[in-house]
């Protein structure tokens, strides 16, 4: 257990947040004494699912300084509404996507997706129809004249038979494994899914609350000005930091700092086992343009 006195300046006010720092693998905690806590609005819980809500309050006790980048809109992900059945060709769907959509911008990776969901009449395929489609001769090229890249067939096609050939225990993967074993089982055995890639569908598709892609441009920003204007916290994690991982991220043009890989995962860990929420917030903070925000959010969300 480490005890620490914590203080952060956020927009020109001191905010003290005094308390034992309780340090566990996973985790930190902070609790705060002699602050007053923040609530959510009633309408705000009353729109988003109790998980969510519950990380929220969590988040909150850790920082209430984020209140108002919380509630500045809805969280279309965590909203209450009809549950999707979490099926094989669910799964397909949004891993199928996030490949569709690699390494082009919103507007394209939705006018390929129309064209490909336009080969079966315009709903996304289940695997096995994918799968048949690309043993005919002319598979490939069908493919090809809807944008693919012959590369993204090539992902498509793996993407494909690996749901065939394990039908029989994916859904006993997804449900029962770690974050960490589902992360490694989509990256060594699926061409095209990186770990960026299986982290968002962890996020978008089995709804985890506990992932943090610490290597993302947009968590790299968001969490840069997150820290630079708590200089006490950020002071903090660079005391206690037990290794270096530099950032992969290319920053002689950026106009924020770019902080060390290790750096951003002790942030996110303070909000551990809501880092998916926390993560969130910090796209919000990375962005000033609402609209732009909005839009990433739901593109995010309907994996395009």
């Amino acid at each position: 257990m480490i005890r620490a006195n914590c203080r952060y300046l956020v927009k020109g006010k001191e905010l003290l947040m005094k308390g034992s720092l309780l340090m566990t693998n996973r985790t930190i905690t902070m609790k705060r004494k002699r602050q007053e806590k923040v609530e959510l609005p009633a309408s705000f819980r009353e729109k988003h699912v109790a998980e969510f809500i519950e990380g929220c309050d969590r988040i909150l006790e850790v920082d209430p300084t984020l209140l108002d980048t919380m509630i500045s809109k809805d969280f279309p992900l965590f909203l209450k509404k009809e549950q999707t059945e979490m099926t094989l060709d669910h799964h397909f769907a949004k891993l199928g996507s996030s490949i569709l959509a690699q390494q082009i911008s919103g507007n394209a990776a939705m006018a390929v997706k129309k064209k490909f969901m336009a080969l079966f009449d315009d709903v996304f395929p289940t695997y096995k129809q994918l799968r048949d489609v690309l043993k005919q001769d002319d598979g490939t090229e069908k493919l090809r004249a809807c944008g693919l890249s012959q590369r993204k067939v090539i992902y498509m096609g793996s993407l494909a038979e690996y749901f065939e050939k394990n039908e029989g225990e994916i859904l006993d993967l997804f449900t029962k494994e770690s974050n960490d074993v589902i992360e490694k089982e989509l990256v060594d055995k699926i061409k095209g899914i990186g770990p960026w890639s299986a982290q968002m569908f962890l996020v978008t598709s089995l709804e985890r609350m506990d992932v943090f892609a610490s290597g993302d441009l947009g968590v790299a920003r968001g969490c840069s000005k997150y820290l630079d204007a708590r200089p006490e916290f950020l002071k903090d994690l660079m005391t206690k930091r037990t290794e270096i991982r530099r950032s992969k991220i290319k920053h002689k043009k950026l106009n924020w700092k770019v902080y060390d890989e290790d750096i951003v995962e002790k942030c996110g860990e303070a909000f551990a086992p809501f880092r998916t929420i926390f993560m969130f917030l910090l796209w919000r903070v990375s962005s000033t343009n609402v609209e732009v925000i909005e839009k990433n959010e739901n593109n995010y969300v309907n994996g395009t």
